[in-house]
C-alpha cells in the first residue's frame, strides 16, 4: 500500500522502524493526535522512522499540514473504518422513521425553562452502570457497547491487511499502540503475534479501569469485554505504558506479575515559543478545551457570580471564556447554563481554533482553568499546555486524583469539581492579588512537565526492553 504521507528517510531511519498503530494522527486535530505527533520528534533524533497507521478518509485530509507537523523518516497510512452491515441496516432504519417523525422547535431558553424532569446525563460513572435490561434503553446500551467495540476490530483488521503489505522483518522492531479507541492494542497483540516482534502498549486513558463512559455505552457488557480484551494485550505485551501515575497504579494492582513492565509517561509540555501576551486590566478566566462526559463548569458559574457580587465587578473587570467543542451541560448549551447562573453577561464562548490560535487564546488569560470532573487516573491534555503561561492555574480536580499529584508543591490551584465555597477563596484571593499588581508566574518548570523528558523515559524503556541499550 501507497502511503498517504511520506517523509523523506534519514540515516539509520530506513532500517530502524517502529509501526505505530494510532487511530488519531496527523493530520487529524483529535486530542489523542498529539501524543506520538509529539514524539514522532524525538524518535527521529535517536534515529527511529516510524510507520504509522491511523484512521480517515484520505480525500479529505490535508497532506501538506502533516507533512510540515512531522520530522523525516514518518510514513502515514490512512485506513478507513468499515462500514459495518449492522451499521448500514441501522442506518437505514433510522432514516426510514425520521422522514415520519414531526417535531415542534423551540428556542434553547423555552427548552431549559420548560424542562419538567432529569435530562439525560452525558456520562456514567462506573459504580452506577447498571445492566438496565428490563428497558428499552438498556438493552440499546448493551448493544451500543458491543457495537463500538465491533467497529474498531473492524477497522482493526484492515490495519492488520495494510501492515502486512508494507512489513519486513530487517527493519521493524516493534510495534507501539496508542488508545483510546482502546481495541487499537488488540490490534498491537495480533501483529506481535503474527510478526514475532515486542508489543509497547501505550494507554492514553484507562481501559479496564475506566472511571465514566457515554451514557449510550454505559453498560456492563462494555466494561467486561474492556477486561477480557486488555487481559490479552497485557499478556502478549512487552511494555505498557500509562500516562499518569495514578493509572500506573491501578494497572499494577490489577496485573502484578507485570508490574515491573508497567511504566509511567505523562504527555508534557512542550518548549516551542509562546505568543506574546495581550493582557490588560481585565481579569480573564479561560478554558481551552472540550467539555464533555462530566466536566461541568456550573460550580465555577456559580463561584464566580460570587466574587463578582462581593466584589462588585462588571464585565470590564472580569469575564469568563471558552473555546472548544461544549457538549451540552445537563442536556442545555453553556450559554443558558451561563444565564441560568447569572454570569451570561461575563461568559464568551467560541468555536475550536488552531492549535497555534489556542496558544494565542490562553496566551491573554490571567487564570487557566482545567477540568478533570471525577475522572480521578487521567489528566486533561490542556493541562501541559496551561503550565508553561505566566497564568494562575485553577485545576478542578479531586485532591488525591493524577492532576492533583501532577500539580502539587507547584503553586498551582487545585479544588474539587463541585467545592463553590472553594472555588470562590481561590479566585477572590487571586483577583485580589491581580487588583494589587501581582503577576502569576508558570508553575510547570521541572522534568515532570517536560515532554522531551518524558519522550526519553518512553523511548529509553523501548530500546531497552527490545535489546539496544
Amino acid at each position: 500500500m501507497k502511503p498517504f504521507i511520506e517523509n523523506e528517510d534519514v540515516g539509520s531511519q530506513c532500517d530502524r522502524r517502529f509501526l505505530v498503530i494510532s487511530y488519531h494522527f496527523p493530520p487529524d486535530r483529535a486530542v489523542g493526535a498529539k501524543r506520538w505527533e509529539k514524539f514522532s520528534h524525538f524518535a527521529a533524533e535517536r534515529g527511529w522512522g516510524l510507520d504509522v497507521f491511523m484512521c480517515g478518509d484520505a480525500t479529505t485530509l490535508d497532506v501538506a499540514a502533516a507533512r510540515r507537523a512531522l520530522p523525516p523518516g514518518v510514513r502515514v497510512f490512512v485506513v478507513p473504518t468499515p462500514v459495518l452491515y449492522r451499521e448500514r441496516v441501522e442506518n437505514a432504519l433510522w432514516r426510514t422513521l425520521k422522514g415520519r417523525r414531526t417535531s415542534k422547535t423551540s428556542s434553547p431558553a423555552e427548552a431549559i425553562s420548560s424542562a419538567t424532569g432529569p435530562q439525560r446525563p452525558a456520562s456514567v460513572g462506573r459504580a452506577d452502570i447498571r445492566w438496565a435490561l428490563n428497558t428499552p434503553r438498556g438493552w440499546m446500551r448493551a448493544y451500543w457497547a458491543a457495537l463500538d467495540y465491533a467497529r474498531i476490530s473492524a477497522w482493526g483488521d484492515a490495519v492488520v491487511d495494510t501492515v502486512a503489505t508494507i512489513f519486513d522483518p530487517r527493519v521493524h522492531r516493534a510495534v507501539i499502540t496508542s488508545g483510546p479507541p482502546f481495541m487499537s492494542h488488540d490490534v498491537g497483540r495480533r501483529l506481535s503475534h503474527r510478526y514475532h516482534i515486542p508489543f509497547v502498549m501505550d494507554m492514553r486513558d484507562p481501559w479496564s479501569h475506566v472511571e465514566r463512559l457515554a451514557e449510550g455505552i454505559a453498560t456492563p457488557r462494555w466494561t467486561q469485554l474492556a477486561e477480557r480484551h486488555e487481559a490479552r494485550a497485557v499478556e502478549r505485551a512487552t511494555l505498557i505504558v500509562t500516562n499518569t501515575e495514578v493509572a500506573r497504579r491501578q494497572m499494577a494492582a490489577t496485573y502484578p506479575l507485570r508490574s515491573r513492565d508497567i511504566i509511567t509517561v505523562t504527555n508534557g509540555a512542550d518548549d516551542d515559543p509562546l505568543p506574546p501576551q495581550r493582557r490588560g486590566g481585565r481579569f480573564v478566566i479561560s478554558h481551552a478545551g472540550t467539555l464533555y462526559l462530566d466536566r461541568d463548569p456550573r460550580a465555577l458559574f456559580q463561584a464566580t457570580a460570587k466574587v463578582i457580587r462581593d466584589f462588585a465587578l462588571g464585565p470590564n473587570d472580569l469575564t469568563l471564556e471558552f473555546i472548544g467543542d461544549m457538549e451540552a451541560v445537563g442536556g442545555f448549551p453553556i450559554e443558558d447554563v451561563a444565564q441560568a447562573e447569572g454570569v451570561s453577561d461575563y461568559v464568551r464562548t467560541g468555536p475550536s481554533r488552531t492549535y497555534k490560535e489556542a496558544l494565542a487564546f490562553m496566551a491573554d488569560a490571567t487564570m487557566l482553568v482545567t477540568m478533570s470532573g471525577s475522572n480521578m487516573a487521567a489528566i486533561p491534555a490542556k493541562t501541559f499546555e496551561c503550565v508553561r503561561f505566566p497564568a494562575w492555574i485553577l485545576a478542578l480536580s479531586a485532591p488525591e486524583s493524577a492532576t492533583a499529584l501532577l500539580l502539587r508543591e507547584t503553586g498551582a490551584d487545585v479544588a474539587s469539581p463541585n467545592d463553590v465555597s472553594a472555588i470562590v477563596e481561590i479566585i477572590g484571593r487571586r483577583y485580589r492579588e491581580h487588583r494589587a499588581g501581582v503577576l502569576p508566574e508558570p508553575v510547570g518548570r521541572d522534568s515532570r512537565f517536560s515532554r522531551r523528558h518524558q519522550a526519553a523515559v518512553l523511548l529509553d524503556a523501548v530500546e531497552a526492553r527490545i535489546g539496544l541499550n
